[in-house]
């Protein structure tokens, strides 16, 4: 998940470059595409910061960061 949001972000960041490369006057709209794809990309990065593990022998199960 962390990898994919990453590759979100590289597309933002390459298809805000492209509306700008069609045209200098769209700035602000590619501006505004790469902000969603920055955020959608960081919100998939955080979330799959997340896993599931085993503490117990009782099967219970807490959330905890990876690193």
């Amino acid at each position: 998940m962390e990898a994919l949001g990453g590759f979100v972000i590289l597309l933002g960041l390459g298809l805000a470059g492209y509306i700008l490369y069609l045209s200098r006057s769209y700035w602000v709209f590619a501006l505004v595409v790469f902000l969603v794809f920055l955020v959608v990309g960081a919100s998939m990065i955080s979330r799959g910061g997340y896993t599931r593990e085993q503490n117990t022998p009782m099967g219970r199960v807490e959330d905890v960061r990876s690193t």
